[in-house]
């Protein structure tokens, strides 16, 4: 493995996608269990597993169970990490509000208060 000056790891192009897929697995599960966890106590909710897959369209989701499943598309690792939290917060959101209705953007504009532009920013990567 390589670096370049500012540190970027440099990989061939058939090794790339497989070491992306093992630090998701590994350090970078870690670091997004901590935020979401982190993110959990602030909102007084909790959840039993998270789980990240490869999905098209959505960034993630919750069950209807109190016995939570949270499924975030492992594109979320290349997001600006206030658009990660916007995610974290709004699914976490559902664990008090299944539905979207105004309780529920109440509860996610608590934790960010400018979450209508990062919903909107959310939007161009898909």
């Amino acid at each position: 493995m390589k670096f370049d000056e500012n540190y970027h790891i440099i990989l061939p192009i058939d090794k790339y996608e497989n070491m992306v897929r093992l630090w998701m697995y590994s350090d970078g599960n870690k670091i997004f269990k901590e935020k979401l966890n982190d993110f959990a106590k602030q909102m007084n909710v909790h959840f039993n597993m998270v789980r990240i897959k490869n999905v098209k369209t959505i960034w993630g989701s919750c069950s209807s169970k109190k016995n939570l499943n949270f499924n975030f598309n492992f594109k979320l690792f290349f997001l600006p990490e206030a658009l990660i939290d916007y995610v974290f917060v709004h699914e976490l959101a559902h664990l008090k509000h299944m539905n979207h209705s105004e309780a529920f953007w109440s509860e996610v504009e608590k934790q960010i208060p400018d979450y209508k532009k990062r919903r909107e920013e959310l939007k161009r990567y898909i």
